[in-house]
């Protein structure tokens, strides 16, 4: 069955209005924003995918392994404060373990409506983190920079 037609309209239409990369996003640290711009860009690309075909976003979400991808990305994050001695590193690690409490439940959702409300909940989560959290760093890799 379609996730059209065992997801609501409105979560349907959700899911289908993909949030685009700003330049606003960005850090100024060229691995960390491609990382964030593709993270971005795969669960829009599922999202859309679950309002046409629940168990095909599923899928995807396996054979991508975002939850790997998650986890490189946080990884590879946490290196970069800690080497510039980043004094907020604990609370931002919290975070991390935050949104990956809401990309858990993408593997676990066993219907379309679950799947899609777990998707939504994800992405908005991730772009809040990158919004409220990572831009928070950004003057210390500017200052590093010697910018």
């Amino acid at each position: 069955m379609s996730a059209i037609g065992s997801v609501s309209t409105s979560l349907s239409d959700s899911l289908l209005r993909p949030i685009p990369w700003l330049m606003s996003f960005a850090i100024d640290e060229d691995m960390i924003d491609r990382e964030h711009q593709h993270l971005i860009s795969l669960i829009n690309e599922i999202c859309a995918l679950a309002a046409r075909h629940g168990a095909e976003a599923q899928e995807r979400l396996m054979r991508e392994d975002a939850a790997g991808l998650l986890d490189s990305h946080f990884a590879h994050e946490e290196r970069i404060l800690d080497d510039i001695g980043f004094s907020d590193l604990l609370s931002h690690q919290r975070e991390h373990d935050h949104i990956r409490t809401l990309i858990a439940p993408l593997y676990s959702q066993q219907h379309d409506l679950g799947l899609a409300r777990a998707l939504l909940s994800a992405r908005t989560g991730l772009v809040e983190h990158i919004i409220r959290h990572d831009l928070g760093f950004k003057s210390h890799l500017l200052d590093r920079d010697g910018r």
